[in-house]
């Protein structure tokens, strides 16, 4: 008898485990569908706000791709709109993109970097420059398939919090809420006016 309730008790044991594993593998899928339709509904509204037309939109069955990819490089066709949290980092062919005789039809997308890192983008359709970020060099990107050596086609930005407390950006950077904004300089890396005209700021964190 003892032996029968001991393996009766074992089996609800395992029931129950079976059961609260189901509870939380239900849990964690929903949570992650919620998330994976917060950045879907966040692209519509970044298009109503920016204004894009439709056919120059992905379909959420790509948006959910891209979410589901994470960090991972994504490839867009010109003149698509970029979700947001994405930057060009190179350009290139895709033959499902139409014309591409004269340049690169296509981006390639990654995640920009939050841990501080500087990373290299390109100027393109749609490109911008996100909350927090800023710009702290106007450059030649040689990933970039457009432009020349002297010519700029992109720029080095930052995720400012995780950089350093004050430093330098360029004037057509978006200089973030928690920043006060120093003296008015010329920094040759911004590659935009000359000696005499200031091109930069020197920004402090409050």
């Amino acid at each position: 008898m003892l032996r029968k309730a001991m393996l009766r008790r074992n089996r609800l044991s395992k029931a129950l485990l079976l059961i609260a594993a189901s509870g939380f593998w239900m849990t964690g899928t929903a949570h992650a569908i919620e998330s994976e339709q917060a950045f879907i509904e966040q692209y519509h509204q970044d298009a109503q706000v920016y204004q894009i037309p439709g056919d120059q939109m992905l379909s959420d069955e790509r948006l959910g791709d891209m979410f589901r990819a994470q960090a991972r490089s994504m490839t867009i066709c010109r003149g698509d709109f970029i979700p947001s949290g994405y930057v060009i980092t190179r350009t290139t062919v895709d033959f499902n993109c139409g014309s591409w005789q004269h340049s690169d039809n296509a981006y390639i997308l990654s995640l920009a970097p939050k841990d501080g890192s500087t990373f290299k983008t390109c100027a393109g359709y749609h490109s911008r420059v996100y909350d927090g970020f800023v710009i702290i060099a106007n450059i030649y990107n040689a990933a970039c398939n457009f432009g020349s050596g002297i010519s700029v086609n992109g720029s080095t930005q930052v995720y400012a919090d995780k950089y350093r407390s004050s430093f330098t950006v360029c004037a057509n950077s978006p200089i973030p809420s928690n920043y006060s904004v120093g003296r008015h300089i010329y920094e040759p890396s911004c590659r935009v006016g000359s000696g005499i005209n200031k091109n930069a700021y020197v920004i402090t964190r409050q």
